[in-house]
């Protein structure tokens, strides 16, 4: 932690240094309102009165007490949430107001104290080194300005860290990404392998049918030739027939008829024939009695 012991110290310090100079001002100076501004603001200062940084802004007016009254304001400002700036600025104008090393050492160690407080680091640093350029043996901002360096130094391995991570979660999310990409590339692939193999089935599958189809119809087509040869070549060999045939002639048995008699006869002969074997057979059976 910083050393706000420092400052109390400071502001005492600035306090002697204060009744130093009234001891040998005050038959040579005039300027009893600042003087009494200066007095006024250490009293309030004390007492934790917040018009104390005004009272001693107004002790600024003095010749000799310029630097010193400066000072004090921006240690009462300090006092303050969000005077941070204003705080500053006042510690600014000791120093240029103050010939004494210590009192500038002082300003520079409150500001850097001022701009620890907000985290400004790199800033703080630098006043704090001022601080030590004034003044090498103000221990208060040897100490701070280590506990500075070592903030400094955690933010920074901390950012590294933070940088690392992010860098190693932005490699992790873009090889996600790749592998996403990829899956989505070979699974549209697939896709499209499946797609091209049933395309290329449905096409084989159509020529097929229509394959059949065609085959059927030329069997169709081949067996309609085949009967109509057939009925045109019955046809010819009917008219080749009926060319052949005589015609009858009015009165002339035709040998269609000649072979209906023949038939008829025939079959009438066999049943004479018929008759006479029966007949026969019965008459070698039956004994014929003689009348002797």
């Amino acid at each position: 932690m910083m050393k706000h012991a420092a400052t109390r110290v400071s502001l005492a310090c600035a306090m002697l240094a204060l009744v130093t100079c009234f001891n040998c001002s005050w038959s040579q100076s005039e300027d009893y309102a600042a003087k009494a501004s200066i007095i006024d603001g250490i009293r309030a200062f004390e007492a934790g009165e917040d018009r104390a940084d005004s009272l001693f802004v107004l002790g600024e007016r003095h010749s000799d007490l310029a630097g010193l009254s400066a000072y004090n304001a921006g240690r009462s400002l300090l006092e303050k949430s969000e005077a941070g700036q204003e705080a500053r600025q006042a510690f600014q104008r000791a120093i240029k107001s103050a010939s004494d090393q210590q009192l500038t050492s002082d300003a520079w160690h409150n500001i850097g104290n001022s701009l620890l407080m907000e985290q400004d680091l790199e800033n703080a640093i630098e006043a704090y080194k001022s601080a030590l350029r004034a003044n090498p043996r103000n221990e208060a901002a040897r100490y701070n300005l280590s506990y500075a360096l070592r903030q400094q130094q955690d933010q920074q391995d901390q950012q590294d860290q933070q940088d690392q991570q992010d860098q190693q979660d932005q490699q992790e999310q873009q090889d996600q990404k790749d592998q996403q990409d990829q899956e989505d590339q070979q699974d549209q692939q697939d896709q499209q392998d499946q797609q091209d193999q049933q395309d290329q089935q449905d096409q084989q599958d159509q020529q097929d049918q229509q394959q059949e189809q065609q085959d059927q119809q030329d069997q169709q087509d081949q067996q309609q030739n085949q009967q109509d040869k057939q009925d045109q070549q019955d046809q010819q060999d009917q008219q080749e027939q009926q060319q052949e045939q005589p015609q009858q002639v009015e009165g002339q048995i035709s040998k269609e008829d000649m072979e209906r008699i023949l038939e008829s006869l025939e079959r009438g002969e066999e049943e004479v024939q018929a008759k006479l074997m029966k007949a026969k057979s019965q008459g070698k059976k039956k004994k014929i009695e003689k009348d002797w």
